[in-house]
């Protein structure tokens, strides 16, 4: 008798295992399947393009609760901060470097390195005027591809009285042809070209319409700048004159992308712009807790975009007192362990799969992702696999992608690491430097039926907030303001895109949300086929 109780024993675990293996296929089979619209994240969109009539137009933009409690949302930056040039004097942390060596010093706070570059490049500037005077013609270039060097110039010439305007050489030392036209209409009012590049190859590039006036400078040369500020030429602080500063992009990506293929495009923003899109970083973890000095943010860079989500997280970061590092490969995490890791959306697919190849290694290893993907269902999180903390680090504890992700990758991802991916942001250089955007989890929330038309909860639509949809791939939903209180910019946070006039462009990517979407009575937001909507 005991032999057969023995027996019926082995045979009930054998069965238990058996059975949970299939009941995990039909999990992960379900979780896979790209087809089920159920599974695909929604993103939700939210901008403010007017101030509300209760609020002064030079108010700084700010996080409001609307409704939610203070420990949750950190109304952010302070009220002391009334300008771009405040914020960066206050960003104390610092920008560290992992796999990529630049020139800019890294035992620097940030706003030392802003000021100190700011003072000296205002005092060469003085010496080197063009002679039409004109402030709205561009008087500094930048050709610089070190993301470094890139963030603290370019954002220390937004805080000076002055026209930039910034572009990216390819890695192999040249200038795509797309985007010396682009620049083309500018080059003869420049007096001043920061160049990664050799000076014989940024003449040639730039062309014959470079005058003589216009001094070309090594961009090793700035390495001085960083250490000291002390010049005889004292930069301007007055607000009234730094309002005058425009940051002009220009964006191209060797992608083709339907008709905008190869084509270089230039963006203007102001630095109200630039603000508005570091308030709305700073806003976006109100779940996971406010930013400080404890917390490393590691950055991917997202190829040939200049300026966009990693920029303005990055500045986000270091007014927090973060440590920021830009990366290129995942793998080398390991050595900086970030707690917030903002990557693209690709990276987020190969760091799924890489789960599922974990799955495949051993039965227990998929019985343990499987009893993580239960409790990602029912929103409980364990610590992360083994194999995967070489990567991330055992302290992560918010996820960010720059593009929508499926629901099937959010799921492994968090079954894999044991960290909360709950937001996705959506943030092309057109839109300007923050899109401010908020993604909700709806996993718990799913349909009883599938259907075409996806809805999301989000509460009754806030007053005095206009939202606009951007141009993403579907599903595509939008926030009030904001759902619950989570979030809400206030303030201009899109830059403009020019014409080769120099003209503002027709923001093609924004739509009324008339024209996009309906607002249900019971505060449901329904967004319209591509047919209803007017796009082909």
């Amino acid at each position: 008798m005991e032999t057969t109780w023995q027996d019926v024993l082995a045979f009930d675990q054998l069965a238990w295992v058996l059975s949970a293996c299939i009941v995990l296929s039909y999990v992960v089979a379900s979780i896979w399947n790209e087809e089920n619209c159920s599974l695909v994240h929604p993103l939700i969109l939210a901008h403010q393009a007017k101030f509300s009539p209760t609020r002064k137009q030079g108010e700084t933009p700010t996080i409001t609760s609307s409704g939610a409690t203070t420990h949750l949302l950190p109304t952010t930056p302070d009220r002391s901060v009334k300008s771009l040039l405040h914020l960066l004097l206050k960003a104390e942390g610092r920008l560290q470097q992992i796999d990529i060596n630049s020139i800019v010093t890294q035992n620097i706070a940030f706003n030392t390195l802003v000021a100190n570059v700011r003072n000296n490049l205002w005092s060469h500037l003085a010496s080197t005027k063009t002679e039409d005077g004109n402030e709205d013609h561009p008087r500094l270039l930048i050709l610089c591809a070190d993301p470094y060097l890139r963030l603290v110039l370019s954002l220390a010439a937004a805080t000076l009285p002055i026209v930039t305007i910034l572009a990216t050489p390819k890695r192999s030392g040249t200038l795509p042809v797309e985007i010396q036209l682009a620049l083309e209409p500018h080059i003869a009012h420049l007096c001043l070209v920061v160049s990664e590049l050799p000076a014989d190859m940024t003449k040639e590039v730039l062309g014959l319409k470079l005058t003589t006036r216009c001094q070309i400078m090594p961009s090793h040369h700035l390495s001085a700048w960083f250490q000291s500020g002390n010049t005889e030429t004292v930069a301007p602080d007055d607000l009234s004159e730094l309002s005058k500063a425009r940051l002009r992009i220009v964006s191209y990506s060797s992608r083709p992308d339907g008709q905008q293929a190869n084509k270089a495009r230039v963006f203007e923003f102001t630095p109200e712009n630039l603000l508005a899109g570091v308030t709305g970083s700073l806003g976006l973890f109100p779940l996971a807790g406010k930013l400080n000095a404890k917390d490393t943010i590691a950055l991917e860079l997202a190829g040939e975009e200049i300026w966009g989500s990693a920029s303005s997280m990055a500045v986000a970061g270091l007014y927090s007192g973060a440590s920021v590092y830009f990366f290129n490969g995942f793998k080398l995490l390991s050595e900086c362990k970030p707690t917030v890791l903002l990557l693209k959306s690709m990276t987020a697919q190969i760091l799924a799969e890489e789960v599922v190849q974990l799955s495949k290694l051993s039965l227990l290893k998929k019985l343990a992702i499987g009893r993580r993907l239960s409790k990602v269902f029912n929103g409980a999180l364990g610590s992360p696999l083994p194999e995967t903390t070489e990567w991330v680090g055992p302290h992560l504890r918010a996820m960010l992608t720059d593009d929508p992700i499926t629901q099937s990758t959010a799921t492994l991802i968090r079954a894999g690491f044991g960290v909360s991916l709950q937001r996705v942001y959506v943030h092309p250089v057109g839109a300007g430097p923050l899109l401010a955007s908020q993604q909700y989890d709806f996993q718990l929330a799913r349909p009883h039926r599938l259907t075409t038309s996806t809805m999301v909860h989000c509460g009754p639509p806030g007053a005095n907030v206009e939202c606009k949809i951007v141009a993403v791939p579907e599903p595509a939903l939008i926030n009030h303001d904001a759902w619950k209180g989570k979030l809400l910019v206030r303030g201009p946070s899109v830059g403009s895109e020019l014409t080769p006039d120099g003209d503002a462009a027709e923001a093609e990517d924004f739509h009324a949300v008339a024209d996009v979407a309906q607002v249900l009575p019971n505060g449901t937001f329904q967004v319209f086929s591509r047919s209803l909507s007017g796009d082909d």
